[in-house]
């Protein structure tokens, strides 16, 4: 029979008593473990760009691909998916682009290009994600004692590009506007109705997250979405079954995984 878990209510188990040079040399130890996995991590994303680049030229041979990949991305569909116009005017989207940054390529530009088209005057819309402080400390293998300790909520800060709309009357802002706010309210987020996608272009905040999730799984692998090969839904049907395994008698936190229905239209 398994051994049950401690109950939060238990004494916790309290690390060793070790010497201060111990305890530096463990600290250090760990610190070299990070810059080695953290300077392999920001190569991989430099090595990329040259193919990216190939990529995408060809992928501009294939018509809307990149408003039908959006439609089967499961944050996109839940947040933004439910207003027609929009994708009327993402029918005219025809690159996508991640410009990422030195030295810390955590801190990026997401790049949407557009045709011309009769909804803005804009070809590129963007959202940037800079840090708010240049990297400091020590700099061992190109990384700065400071990318150690990165947290993406306190250290980038988010700007727009802002649209230039031909007229108010298709000003999809203005039509759908987002909310004032959701702070406080991100159990809520999925089931809110954050108005048009273009404020995401139009506002510098990015309460849902979607630019990090655009910019990492989306950009990096769109071809998969675009054939419809990624099903949130049946990932989420596998994590249920996992959750299901847990013992029952686990007075473990439970934490509630819902994630909202798709609602998109098909362009």
């Amino acid at each position: 029979m398994s051994k049950k878990r401690a109950s939060p209510g238990d004494d916790e188990i309290k690390p060793p008593e070790i010497s201060e040079a111990h305890s530096k040399l463990l600290t250090e130890l760990e610190d070299e473990h990070s810059r080695l996995v953290i300077a392999d991590q920001f190569a991989s994303l430099y090595k990329l760009i040259p193919f990216y680049k190939k990529r995408n030229e060809s992928l501009k041979t294939i018509d809307k691909f990149w408003l039908r990949a959006l439609q089967n991305h499961g944050a996109f569909v839940s947040l933004y998916g439910n207003h027609t116009e929009d994708l009327e005017a993402l029918k005219y989207l025809e690159n996508m682009w991640v410009e990422r940054f030195e030295p810390d390529p955590r801190a990026f530009r997401l790049e949407m290009h557009f045709k011309e088209n009769p909804f803005f005057t804009n070809t590129v819309l963007s959202k940037t994600y800079s840090l708010k402080t240049p990297p400091s400390g020590a700099v061992i293998n190109g990384i700065y004692e400071s990318m150690l300790k990165f947290n993406p909520d306190l250290d980038l800060v988010i700007s727009s590009s802002g649209i230039s709309w031909r007229n108010d009357k298709i000003n999809l802002c203005k039509k759908f506007p987002a909310p004032k706010s959701l702070a406080g309210e991100e159990d809520e987020l999925m089931d809110a109705d954050l108005g048009s996608f273009f404020n995401f272009f139009d506002t510098n905040t990015d309460e849902s997250d979607l630019g990090p999730a655009l910019a990492s799984d989306f950009f990096s692998e769109p071809i998969p979405f675009f054939k419809g090969e990624i099903d949130d839904d049946e990932s989420f049907d596998e994590d249920e079954d996992d959750d299901d395994s847990i013992d029952e008698d686990s007075d473990a936190e439970e934490i509630d995984l819902e994630r909202p229905k798709k609602r998109a239209k098909r362009a």
